[in-house]
């Protein structure tokens, strides 16, 4: 009888033992998951939070264009020269890369900025465009970071 009891102890405490183990091991993947969904979650949010709206749009010269652009969301974006600027006539639009200073066909921040934050505005330079001709219809679209987008169509002269 003592035996049976001592066996059955023995079953009872190494049960314990590796449900013990098994709780650690899912525990440490719930926080993993968790990790991951706050993440996602906070990633997600900076992109709804994150608007833009190009405010006015002219040409400086003949191969340059001056934008202003307003930072109308509720979130601040980080890396702003990381943002995507697109220029030309439609259907002939071309990414213009991004360069302080500027050379070549290239754009940049009047003044340089690296947090754009909300109710900001910023003034793109686009410059060594080809010639902008009068009387034709162009198109800027200018992405943020995080993907959010906005353009606009003008026709110059």
């Amino acid at each position: 009888m003592a035996s049976a009891v001592f066996s059955e102890a023995i079953l009872i405490i190494a049960s314990v033992i590796v449900a013990a183990g098994l709780a650690g091991v899912v525990m440490a993947k719930v926080g993993s998951f968790q990790s991951t969904f706050t993440q996602t979650t906070e990633s997600q949010k900076q992109t709804v939070l994150t608007t833009i709206k190009i405010i006015y749009l002219t040409n400086d010269t003949k191969t340059g264009v001056d934008a202003w652009v307003k930072n109308v969301g509720t979130y601040p974006i980080t890396n702003p020269s990381d943002s995507d600027v697109y220029f030309g006539q439609i259907n002939q639009m071309q990414r213009i890369p991004y360069s302080d200073p500027p050379s070549g066909l290239s754009w940049e921040f009047s003044s340089p900025i690296t947090v754009w934050n909300q109710t900001n505005t910023a003034q793109i330079s686009i410059t060594g465009l080809s010639q902008i001709e009068c009387g034709l219809t162009y198109d800027l679209q200018v992405t943020t970071p995080t993907g959010v987008s906005d353009e606009q169509y003008t026709r110059f002269c």
